[in-house]
């Protein structure tokens, strides 16, 4: 009776700690998405300071708003807005995959920073 008891919370003290380990690693691993940012570019011939919030949404950012997510470039930003204008809507964030220069990679990073 006493080892079948004793071998019960063995048992429970294990799964406790893999259930630990899992939401240590989920924690650690989620990419750190900040709700505010002031993002400063420069042009050629001013520099600008713009508050951004994300997720972005892809309906209604800017171009410069959407150059402040890492891994997109002015061309890219441009890209996408350009792709919005052309079919309509984003109806999923997935779609930016159809643009040149999003691949899988690309859209794994940057996929969090966006919404619809």
């Amino acid at each position: 009776m006493k080892s079948d008891k004793k071998q019960s919370l063995v048992l429970i003290g294990i799964a406790l700690l893999i259930v630990a380990g899992i939401m240590l690693y989920v924690t650690l691993s989620a990419p750190r998405v900040y709700k505010d940012y002031d993002y400063r570019y420069t042009t050629k011939t001013t520099t600008q300071s713009i508050r951004v919030k994300y997720p972005l949404n892809l309906n209604t950012a800017t171009p410069e708003e959407l150059e402040t997510v890492e891994g997109i470039s002015r061309k890219t930003a441009l890209l996408i807005v350009a792709y919005r204008q052309e079919n309509g809507e984003y109806t999923d964030v997935s779609e930016i995959k159809n643009i040149s220069g999003i691949g899988e990679t690309v859209y794994f990073n940057i996929a969090p920073y966006l919404t619809v």
